[in-house]
């Protein structure tokens, strides 16, 4: 049993309640900070890690090399601006049946594009 974490409460309330798809290490810490949390990166690091492996947070792979995280909640897609980097949902999952004799246990497929604010 995992003992308690004040740092780990705080991220998954943080993700919990976030819309946010693209949530970094150091983006979870800036925003404890900002709400009176002290967090340091080994414990951001810990309490995600900890996180996802309970399924309260999902890994999110967005393409840049970097961790990505958001609150797990019904499975999703992503679409991510190719001007501004921005991140949005795409809701639904667009991929029904993959032609493969394996047992599939996730995905992730990521959409790439022009953000409503770049268009203009």
């Amino acid at each position: 049993m995992a003992r308690p974490s004040h740092v780990r409460d705080a991220v998954a309330e943080l993700l919990d309640d976030s819309s946010r798809h693209d949530w970094t290490i150091e983006a979870v810490i800036e925003q404890l900070h900002a709400d009176g949390v002290s967090a340091d990166y080994s414990s951001a690091f810990r309490a995600l890690g900890k996180l996802v492996d309970d399924g309260a947070v999902r890994r999110v792979d967005l393409g840049d090399g970097k961790a990505h995280y958001e609150g797990a909640g019904d499975h999703h897609e992503h679409v991510r601006c190719e001007s501004c980097g921005a991140v949005a949902q795409v809701a639904g999952c667009a991929v029904r049946k993959p032609a493969t004799d394996f047992v599939i246990t996730g995905h992730q497929l990521l959409f790439s594009g022009i953000c409503p604010r770049c268009v203009r």
